[in-house]
């Protein structure tokens, strides 16, 4: 018992010495923080290492390290980082999605404010580029009034009831030209139909 209370000292001693060596030669910076912070974690794992061994006899701390760094190395790491990269992308892009949704539909308000608007936006992020492309924006001119009817066709299969008009008109040009400057993008990706409400 004396024996491991002389080793637990000893390292301890050991531990203090090498943080204040280290806490020296460190320069004076933003990263001297975090480099105590490290330093201090050690301290703590000196200490509490025999507390913890007097609870559970098998516990090596050697082991635990060991196992994280064949995780960090380990192609389970490289399949995981590529997983919530995926998932990240996809998130990203939806995000990205409705937020330039709406920024078309509020630049069209504050343009325009004598008609209400309804955007859809096709986003695809390209891997080799690193950086997502705006493949399509359609954009609805919501109309008040009387609504038209349009030919309904009925299949087995399917019902197409579409009520869109493309605008090809003045009013259709201005918004692309609209959008196009805000957006930094073509003009042929931008699509305006007028819909009654």
């Amino acid at each position: 018992m004396i024996d491991l209370l002389k080793v637990w000292v000893t390292n301890i001693t050991v531990a203090i010495f090498f943080i204040t060596a280290v806490e020296m030669i460190l320069p004076d910076n933003s990263m001297k923080k975090y480099a105590k912070f490290v330093l201090g974690l050690m301290l703590i794992v000196v200490i509490i290492n025999p507390i913890i061994k007097l609870f559970d006899k098998d516990f090596d701390l050697n082991s635990y390290s060991s196992k994280a760094t064949s995780y960090m190395e380990g192609s389970n790491q490289a399949a995981d980082i590529n997983k919530y990269k995926d998932i990240n992308i996809v998130n990203t892009t939806e995000n990205f999605k409705i937020n330039l949704q709406k920024e078309c539909i509020t630049n069209l308000e504050e343009t325009y404010p004598e008609n209400k608007y309804n955007a859809d936006v096709d986003v695809v992020y390209d891997n080799k580029n690193g950086a997502f492309n705006i493949n399509k924006v359609e954009i609805e001119v919501v109309d008040s009034g009387v609504q038209n009817i349009k030919n309904i066709k009925i299949d087995t299969q399917s019902v197409d009831a579409s009520n869109k008009n493309i605008l090809t008109n003045t009013q259709g040009n201005q918004i692309k030209k609209l959008l196009s400057s805000k957006l930094k993008i073509s003009n042929d990706v931008i699509t305006v139909y007028k819909v009654n409400s």
